[in-house]
């Protein structure tokens, strides 16, 4: 087989994660050439782990010439084009009026969703993105919810696929300390405190005032607890953000460090992974903070129940519950052991069953059909 995969390549956070990790397996088994409409970090790290990168520049979303030279790619004989995101979706459509041949595209997140930060871009690229999925030949969603999400919205079950997210499960070794870590923020660590933390975008979806009220209402009683944000996004959410720890008078027990690259030196520090999204599909700050061992506590919102089971593998609270969640870390905070078996569970739970190993072979398997049908 020979699959082109299509994406802006402008992406972080779980999206980049997933094209490369998948990518980076694939390849030892399929003939894999990823498509990056930006030269930037995503095309520059896909190139790092050994992926086929081809960049052609897009400045402007409508800037169809894009068509003409990605269709002219397609002509080398490829099976199938695998779109992920809502600028390749819509480049995807026009292909398919130009080139006969299979598309896919990956469901990541609730595509409602997907551009709330913004009025003008919610009205307008939503709107297209649906229209896009409309006109694609099948989907793969990385979780159940997502596939029922769009059955409820009128998709054909015949053409939905199902592949979790998958991460390589290799050993952790840590290069810095956790004071060594800490000193990087002036922060000083104590043994004797725990340490709180989410790895999230910084945007409404989040729900990152979800995890400042439960700290608020946490610290109230407990002085001895740290929360630390590792993430960046919009300026004006992170200054909202910001702003209220400083009214709130919290500024010496929640930190924001901004965006991370050795983020498992951060979860090495941590002794609580925590996300508090309205919206997710199926996010990798819990399959990489599962890996860290570490006890896990998350909204039970989207794919996230397909991964933790409640009091088995980490605890999930109700969405935007900031007093359940405060309960929650009030109890793990209190408990060495509950944290080490919801940890250890959690770990051979990411370990065994969401590899990246089984995430590309459920992707061969997915594309043998396909191409069966065709």
């Amino acid at each position: 087989m020979k699959i082109l995969h299509l994406i802006s390549g402008g992406d972080e956070g779980g999206a980049k994660t997933h094209v490369i990790t998948l990518l980076r397996e694939l390849s030892k088994h399929v003939d894999i050439t990823l498509v990056c409409l930006l030269e930037q970090n995503f095309a520059k790290e896909a190139r790092e782990e050994g992926i086929n990168v081809i960049v052609i520049e897009q400045n402007k979303r409508y800037d169809l010439n894009t068509v003409k030279r990605i269709t002219h790619i397609l002509k080398d004989d490829y099976d199938l084009l695998h779109c992920h995101g809502a600028r390749a979706n819509f480049l995807g459509m026009l292909i398919k009026k130009k080139y006969n041949i299979p598309t896919v595209s990956t469901i990541h997140s609730d595509y409602r969703s997907d551009f709330d930060n913004s009025i003008y871009k919610k009205i307008v690229y939503t709107s297209l993105n649906y229209i896009s999925l409309k006109k694609m030949d099948y989907f793969i969603s990385i979780t159940n919810n997502l596939k029922n999400t769009l059955l409820n919205r009128g998709f054909k079950s015949k053409k939905i696929y199902v592949s979790h997210n998958g991460i390589r499960g290799v050993e952790k070794e840590y290069s810095l300390s956790k004071q060594e870590f800490l000193n990087r923020y002036n922060i000083d660590y104590n043994s004797k405190n725990t340490y709180v933390g989410i790895v999230t975008r910084l945007h409404p979806v989040k729900g990152i005032p979800v995890f400042l009220k439960a700290a608020e209402k946490v610290l109230q009683t407990n002085s001895n607890i740290i929360f630390l944000v590792a993430g960046n996004g919009d300026e004006k959410y992170s200054e909202k953000y910001k702003q209220f720890i400083i009214n709130h008078k919290l500024t010496d027990n929640i930190k924001f460090l901004g965006f991370l690259k050795d983020i498992d030196n951060f979860y090495n520090l941590i002794d609580i992974n925590v996300l508090s999204s309205h919206s997710e599909g199926f996010p990798y700050a819990l399959l990489e903070g599962g890996l860290n061992k570490k006890a896990t506590i998350s909204s039970a919102v989207g794919g996230i129940p397909e991964l933790i089971r409640h009091e088995e593998s980490g605890l999930l609270f109700e969405d935007n519950n900031y007093k359940q969640l405060a309960r929650y870390i009030e109890l793990l905070s209190n408990d060495d052991k509950k944290r080490q078996e919801l940890s250890e569970a959690l770990y051979q739970r990411v370990k065994h069953k969401f590899s990246d190993e089984n995430m590309a072979n459920t992707h061969i398997k997915i594309y043998k059909d396909i191409l069966e049908l065709k």
